[in-house]
């Protein structure tokens, strides 16, 4: 799933660090919360490397792939608990200034914030995600999640005529 890199045509500089050595070293700095700058030497990439690549892997929309090959697999499994759904939310500060998914935070003295919303699934899974600017009440952005879960049902469906 992961995009091919290429080395630069004009060729120098170091010989190209493996994807699987570079994957992880991304995977750890997301799930652990380590700066960038911080990650350990034992993965054998550089924190520019893996940045440079986390970037060029986001611009691609690999996270957004692999989560739904994650959902496909899992469903295809029957491991997806679909007796309940939980959505919640949570605000977080925007970096930038503008933007079309930050609005005045109702809570942080009226501070540009966007608001993270989540579908999961009865198990804690994540089925759908969605961002939104932090001033949006929480009931208006449970419309998109739902839409994001009927798409995903919908694949869910066609696999298990294919399966049975």
């Amino acid at each position: 799933m992961l995009p091919k890199f290429t080395s630069r045509p004009q060729g120098g500089g170091t010989a190209p660090v493996g994807e699987r050595a570079v994957f992880a070293a991304v995977v750890y700095v997301l799930t652990s919360g380590c700066a960038w700058r911080f990650l350990p030497e034992s993965f054998g990439v550089s924190p520019a490397t893996a940045h440079r690549r986390f970037t060029a892997w986001t611009e691609a929309g690999l996270w957004r792939r692999m989560h739904r090959a994650v959902l496909d697999e899992l469903g295809a499994r029957g491991e997806l608990d679909w007796t309940s759904a939980i959505v919640d939310a949570a605000s977080v500060r925007a970096k930038k200034k503008g933007g079309s998914l930050t609005g005045p935070n109702p809570v942080d003295r009226g501070k540009k914030g966007s608001k993270l919303h989540v579908l999961s699934e009865a198990q804690g899974l994540p089925l759908a995600v969605a961002v939104s600017g932090a001033n949006l009440h929480d009931s208006q952005a449970f419309k998109p999640l739902i839409l994001g879960l009927a798409a995903a049902l919908t694949c869910y469906k066609r696999l298990a005529r294919f399966t049975t």
